[in-house]
């Protein structure tokens, strides 16, 4: 799997990420909140899920790139291991949110 940090990450603000009804029903069961998807999607660390999606993950490395950018709070510490899974064809789709577990 080739992973990379997402540096190049800019929003598009004419498409709203959509989120899928499977996604946030496992943001609300893992209480993560959905507000974090665009931050994860910035500054999560990408690879393929081998299944026809992208995963988005917080690791260590991208939680020190987002302390430096926005300062470090409880709530940034608490993305560590989130990750986000988006459609591979637009990018713009949820498919899931959950937490990894090492």
């Amino acid at each position: 799997m080739d992973s990379a940090t997402n540096t190049h990450y800019q929003p598009n603000s004419r498409r709203k990420m959509e989120l899928s009804r499977h996604a946030a029903r496992r943001a609300q069961q893992r209480a993560i909140s959905t507000d974090c998807v665009p931050l994860v999607l910035a500054y999560g660390e990408r690879s393929h899920d081998g299944q026809g999606g992208v995963r988005y993950l917080m690791t260590d490395r991208s939680l020190v790139s987002l302390g430096r950018a926005v300062g470090r709070t409880q709530r940034t510490d608490n993305l560590a291991g989130v990750y986000v899974v988006v459609s591979a064809d637009d990018e713009q789709t949820v498919i899931t949110i959950g937490h990894r577990f090492a």
